[in-house]
Formats: structure tokens, sequence, C-alpha cells
């Protein structure tokens, strides 16, 4: 019990991060996956950490924010979430804007997207003053250092998007899969495409700047696509989802402690392990 005590006091806010996390990416990525649009939770994150970046390369302009990282050794978290958000939610609108053109091939331009994307990050952190130092343990995302100022950042953003997502549900799937059904009944399609913006943008840029991009990556992706096959039904589907995240999340913390390695990559890696084991139960 003492060692428990121990550790809980010193990872207790990464551990309640990642159950955070866990219900609520994978919720997201499946969202994703049922609109077909899963090649997003690829290429947003890689958007958000790029603006992350740019927001260390500008830092010097800011003489305040510059100040607060010298004195603490870490940007201030608004500062951050300010630009990955808005870098996630300018990827959306720019993606949503490709796809309404017939004649665009939209996985090929998420694909390219990423890798522009990818090429600025690292461009950025390399012209950063702060780069190289923070490039590191930004990008790789050590939830295990995450701070009770990171914490609450992440229950606050996953606390508000989990209710969008309550209120919005029907909304969002009828807008994606009926949009002529969706106006006979009163809905508007252009809100349900903003508050999905707004709510994927915000969760994607939280989980960026505390989390890292490795960690939302798996979350998005794994979940939604080994829940797939089972029994029909939207409610089946998502129990599945969620409970495959949590499953990865909390399976990976003795994983990284006794292979003592990061524990986003595991996360990444038991995920797919309990993948695996719900496809053979199926």
């Amino acid at each position: 019990m003492s060692e428990l005590g121990l550790w809980w006091s010193l990872l207790g806010e990464g551990m309640l991060a990642s159950i955070a996390v866990g219900v609520m990416l994978p919720l997201l990525g499946a969202l994703l996956f049922l609109r077909k649009s899963a090649l997003l939770g690829l290429a947003v994150p890689q958007f958000s950490a790029a603006g992350l970046a740019f927001g260390l390369f500008l830092m010097p302009f800011f003489p305040a924010v510059q100040a607060v990282f010298l004195e603490h050794g870490h940007p201030p978290m608004l500062y951050s979430f300010a630009f990955a958000a808005i870098a996630a939610m300018v990827a959306l609108i720019g993606f949503a804007a490709l796809a309404s053109r017939s004649n665009t091939r939209v996985d090929g331009m998420i694909a390219v997207g990423f890798v522009f994307a990818l090429s600025a990050t690292i461009l950025f952190l390399t012209a950063a003053p702060a780069g190289n130092n923070l490039a590191e343990t930004l990008l790789r995302g050590e939830i295990i250092l995450l701070d009770q100022h990171g914490l609450l950042v992440v229950l606050a953003i996953s606390g508000l998007v989990l209710a969008g997502l309550t209120a919005y549900w029907r909304l969002f799937l009828v807008a994606a899969f009926d949009k002529e059904h969706a106006v006979a009944l009163g809905h508007s399609v252009q809100k349900a495409e903003v508050l999905q913006v707004v709510l994927v943008g915000a969760a994607v840029g939280g989980g960026v700047v505390t989390i890292g991009p490795v960690l939302v990556f798996a979350l998005l992706f794994i979940p939604p696509l080994v829940a797939h096959p089972g029994l029909p039904g939207i409610r089946g589907f998502l129990l599945r989802t969620v409970s495959c995240g949590l499953a990865s999340v909390l399976l990976s913390w003795p994983v990284s402690f006794v292979l003592d390695v990061p524990y986003g990559p595991s996360v990444a890696l038991v995920a797919c392990f309990v993948g695996l084991v719900m496809r053979f139960f199926r």
C-alpha cells in the first residue's frame, strides 16, 4: 500500500488524464470513422503539432510569454493550446472545403497534408530557439510529466467534448449520412459541421499540448477500427470503442513501467493487442 501511495502521488495526474482521454478521444474517433473520415485522425493531430511548433517559433516575439518560459521551462498552457487548437481547426475546415469538390481525392489530399504538417513541424522546431529543448517532451507526449495545470486542461476539454457529443450526437449522425433529411427535420447542417470542427479541434489541440500527438493518434485511430466488427448497432459499436480505449490506457501503465518505455507508444501497441483479443472473442 505504501508503494501504491507513492506511485499515485507521483503519477496520479497522468493516470487520471489517461482515463479522461481514453473515453473522449475514442468517441471522437468513432464519429470520424462513421463519417468515413478516419484519415483526419492522422492528419489533424499532426497539423496541431505543427501549430504548436509554430507557436514555439514565434515565442521570442512575445516577451511576456518568453519570460514565463525562461522562468518555468515551458510556455504557458493557454498560449500553446491556442496555436495547437487553431491549427487543428484550420486543417478541418480546409479538408472539408476540399471534400466539397467532387473532383478532389480527399484521401490523397489528407496524406499530402500529413506530410506537409510533419515537415512544417520539424522545420519550425529546428528554427525555434526553444525547439530543440522541448521537441522530444512535447511531441513524444510524456504523460508521466503532466502537472496539475495540464490535468485541469485535459479534464476541462474532455468534459466539454463529451457534453457536446452527448447533446448533438444525433445531429452529427443525421447531418453526416443524410443532409436532406436533416434539413427536413429542421436541423442546420452548417451548425453541425461547425460544432464538429470546434469539438475535434479543441480535443486534438488540447491533447497534443498535454499528452502528445502519438497518444492522440493511437486513441483516435485504433479503438474505432478494432471495435467495428461485431454486433450491429451504434450503441454496441460505441461501447466496444470506449472499452478498447479504456483497456488500452489502463493496461499500458504496467507495460510502460515493466519495459521502461514511453507511455504513448505503449498505448498504441497495447491497443493493437486488445483489438486482436476483441476480434478473437467477437
